[in-house]
């Protein structure tokens, strides 16, 4: 019977971040996944898996892998693993993502599951979370923003290598809708065809479709139409962009075009939409709620 350790991953005092030295020369060791955290690991030797229902993921060192909010389940690791973990709540993660066109451009790459061979990067990667590791171990004045500048570090790095192609899916493994997913967080707003995802995948449109249809339930093409839609919602609800330039932003290049989608997604108008979302926001007048 082989040994294992388990060990939950909970936020720590540092507004959301906490990191783990991996170090499991005996023993197989799981760490707990909860939806609301995501995860940075590296893996600098071993292998593991990543323990989700439907979407599990096998991995192998030197890997960087990005573990998106929204998953509960488990990190697995092997005996003789050993690398560097970091956790971070969702909070955390809006803290650390630039206020800028690149924040909103790396922040649509995180939203889905990513690994990355470390490559030529591998000390380099692996010395910014030791370092990270140590600083969330201190208690000096101002320790929550020099962590989230090093993080912030870290998470660049990680774009870089999905932006230089090395994030692409071990197809034979199950990671086909990963990929999917994954290449759609970069491409969504270019409004890639199926056939293009399909041939990033090295794979048939066919076989595609039938591994999106069965995991999600939904055709590619219908699950993209509401990812897009998921994100002009978001953008006419939470931004002060005009509809013609959330249309923009999301790649729609005429806005009488992005009207119709949208109204063919919500069943109204985005200018309709925006109305209505925001009369449900404002604080209400009647004496009712008054204290």
């Amino acid at each position: 019977m082989s040994m294992m350790k388990t060990f939950p991953l909970r936020p720590s005092a540092h507004h959301g971040i906490t990191a783990h030295e991996i170090r499991s020369p005996l023993a197989e060791t799981t760490y707990g996944l909860r939806t609301e955290n995501a995860c940075l690991l590296v893996l600098q030797s071993g292998r593991g898996r990543v323990l989700s229902g439907a979407h599990d993921m096998a991995l192998e060192a030197p890997r960087f892998v990005w573990l998106a909010p929204g998953r509960e389940g488990a990190l697995r690791l092997s005996p003789g693993s050993r690398g560097e973990l970091v956790t971070l709540t969702k909070g955390a993660l809006s803290r650390v993502l630039p206020g800028s066109a690149f924040g909103d451009e790396l922040s649509q790459v995180l939203a889905a599951d990513l690994s990355v061979p470390l490559g030529d990067q591998r000390e380099r990667v692996v010395r910014r979370l030791t370092e990270l590791r140590e600083e969330l171990g201190e208690s000096a004045p101002g320790v929550e923003i020099m962590a989230g500048h090093m993080l912030s570090m870290l998470l660049i790095q990680l774009w870089r290598g999905v932006k230089e192609g090395r994030a692409r899916p071990d197809v034979a493994t199950g990671g086909l809708v990963q990929g999917f997913v994954q290449l759609a967080g970069l491409h969504l707003r270019e409004h890639w065809e199926v056939g293009d995802y399909a041939a990033a995948l090295g794979v048939s449109r066919d076989r595609l479709s039938g591994a999106v249809r069965r995991a999600t339930g939904r055709s590619p093409q219908t699950w993209l139409h509401e990812a897009l839609h998921r994100e002009a919602a978001e953008l006419l609800t939470n931004s002060g962009l005009q509809v013609a330039q959330v249309g923009f932003r999301l790649g729609f290049s005429d806005p009488a075009y992005f009207n119709r989608f949208f109204k063919r997604m919500e069943g109204v108008p985005p200018s309709r939409f925006r109305r209505r979302m925001a009369k449900r926001s404002a604080p209400s007048t009647s004496y009712a709620a008054w204290p």
